[in-house]
């Protein structure tokens, strides 16, 4: 199989490897300079690769698993090694003048497709150096640290994007991969689990974004009644762009579904930069993420379904996304309950003083 170009070094060179041991160098000596070398070149910092050997070495891990993920993962025989990580701090820079144009600003595309790739790079070296077939659990964070010297992205760009991720290494000998090169997914230790039972593997983690500009989003005249037929275009387009790459990606990872997918749409209006005038323009951010998943080669189905107790801590209980699990919220009923027994005992009150 190639090598994954998501996951390569900067400049598609391979990243430096660990620092030559010597007996002599602490945390407290570390290189600063040879460390910045090694992050420019897309590896990890000098301090990370002690801390894994460090790790390794004592055969002690800790992890982001809950509980519940973490007895599951065991279960699907999947023994956590170590928590590891990855993370980018990108600098859009200067783009070239989009103002009267409508698509894909694509320097500020290929620029969160570079942070995630640097910072998934980085986790998937840190799994690596420890000798792990898959990462699972894994969180990720993203954030916008400035907005650029317009408001927009800018006519200068500007952007400079976080994006963070962490989960934890594993030992799953029964998973597919090129030895050396372990599977980096976003699955918790219960889906994990409920896939195993099933007979599917993860095979790697997807990921894509866009951000589509649309010039003069009301030049139909802000005062017609209607729909905004140019946001709506802007935001299916958007949508394909990436859809078509992230099918394009599965088609590399030899994937026959992808699951657990995270889609985040996000449209704002923003001035159109013309001095004067009153028409905006408008940004379509898609950013979609998933893992995905194959059949496990000769995999024979259970007999009867395994079904531990802690099946029970896949259902998410409360609330999510604004949406009442039935005969979740006791809240209201005890509140009216208690009002109902506080009338009660007023009305008991004045028939006792009359």
């Amino acid at each position: 199989m190639p090598k994954n170009p998501q996951f390569r070094g900067g400049g598609g060179q391979a990243p430096p490897g660990p620092p030559p041991r010597r007996a002599a160098v602490g945390r407290e000596n570390i290189d600063l300079m040879e460390s910045m070398r090694h992050v420019q070149a897309g590896g990890l910092p000098i301090r990370a690769q002690l801390r894994l050997a460090d790790e390794a070495r004592h055969h002690l891990f800790t992890s982001d698993l809950t509980v519940s993920e973490f007895l599951l993962a065991k279960d699907a025989k999947c023994f956590p090694l170590s928590q590891v990580m990855g993370s980018s701090i990108f600098h859009v820079g200067k783009i070239s003048d989009y103002k009267g144009a409508t698509g894909e600003i694509e320097t500020i595309s290929q620029a969160h497709r570079d942070s995630r790739r640097l910072a998934l790079s980085r986790c998937f070296q840190e799994a690596q150096a420890i000798g792990a077939d898959a990462v699972i659990g894994m969180r990720i964070q993203e954030r916008l640290i400035t907005m650029g010297q317009h408001g927009k992205g800018g006519d200068d760009g500007d952007e400079v994007i976080e994006f963070t991720v962490f989960g934890t290494a594993v030992r799953a000998p029964w998973i597919t991969h090129v030895p050396g090169s372990p599977v980096v997914t976003d699955l918790s230790g219960q889906d994990l689990w409920a896939l195993a039972q099933d007979g599917f593997e993860p095979c790697g983690f997807l990921f894509e974004f866009c951000r589509y500009h649309v010039w003069h989003v009301m030049k139909n005249g802000i005062s017609a009644s209607g729909e905004v037929t140019a946001a709506h275009d802007a935001i299916e387009t958007a949508r394909h762009l990436v859809a078509g790459k992230l099918l394009k990606q599965a088609a590399w990872y030899k994937c026959e579904f992808v699951v657990g997918s995270d889609v985040k749409l996000s449209v704002r209006e923003v001035p159109c930069g013309f001095k004067g005038c009153d028409l905006n323009d408008l940004d379509v951010d898609v950013s979609w993420f998933g893992t995905g998943v194959r059949r496990i080669p000769d995999f024979k189905p259970h007999q009867q379904a395994r079904v531990p107790p802690l099946i029970l801590s896949m259902v998410p209980l409360g609330r999510k996304r604004r949406e009442i699990v039935e005969g979740e919220d006791d809240s209201e009923k005890l509140e009216e309950q208690a009002r109902e027994a506080e009338a009660e005992a007023a009305n008991e009150a004045d028939e006792g003083d009359e």
